[in-house]
């Protein structure tokens, strides 16, 4: 099955009660439009077993959590605000006797970034099939991304923001797993199985195929894309 695209990347918070998550909060939500995701996982060393001058066991467990970077089209004070433990402020300025609206966020380093579930489609295509394979994590944290800005030349260079996480890996006994994937014969239903896990959609939306970053537009009504 190989990978021809992606779309869409969801997040909820996640309530943990003694170290394992119990639940979510607030549905699902959308962190941005998808450019790109890159998982690393934590996998332990091999640790053979040497007989007979030669491995006669070998313990290679399983991987348990790992690195996720991810490319967004953008990234909304909302979303940040969610992931790194901030609230958004407004504040008002006046501009020739009139007052102006602002919104935004304050940093002031005793922040704690706040348990998340993620979420993102990979659009793959088997025997000329496509199928639409939601990748999910249970419960990760994401740090302040870098940040970076140019000046618009005579063609513009896209700015777009990289946030990196950390996953968790295993919890408890292991009954619940810490990453899933399933393919589903269409968007709607990959996103459905979403909702099934981190709760409705905030916004109902749907990707529209083909059309990369921009794929983006909101559903007329529960039943799917108009």
């Amino acid at each position: 099955m190989a990978g021809i695209g992606m779309y869409g990347v969801f997040y909820a918070k996640a309530t943990v009660q003694a170290g394992v998550v119990t639940g979510y909060t607030g549905g699902t939500k959308r962190m941005g439009k998808a450019i790109s995701a890159e998982f690393t996982p934590n996998t332990p060393e091999d640790n053979p077993l040497y007989a007979n001058n030669g491995v006669g066991e070998n313990d290679a467990s399983g991987a348990s959590g790992g690195n996720i970077t991810m490319t967004l089209d953008r990234m909304t004070m909302d979303t940040a605000a969610d992931l790194y433990g901030l609230e958004v402020e407004e504040t008002t300025v006046m501009v020739s006797g009139k007052p102006v609206t602002g919104r935004g966020l304050r940093y002031k380093g005793n922040e704690q970034s706040a348990p998340v579930g993620v979420a993102y489609i990979r659009m793959n295509q088997e025997d000329g099939v496509r199928g639409h394979e939601v990748v999910l994590y249970r419960r990760g944290t994401f740090a302040m991304p870098s940040q970076s800005a140019r000046t618009m030349e005579k063609s513009i260079e896209w700015q777009t923001p990289e946030i990196e996480g950390t996953i968790m890996g295993m919890e408890g006994d292991g009954t619940e797993p810490w990453y899933q994937t399933f393919v589903f014969p269409s968007q709607e239903a990959a996103i459905a199985y979403i909702e099934s896990i981190f709760g409705p959609l905030a916004e109902k939306t749907t990707a529209i195929v083909g059309q990369g970053a921009a794929g983006y537009a909101k559903v007329a009504d529960e039943g799917g894309a108009p």
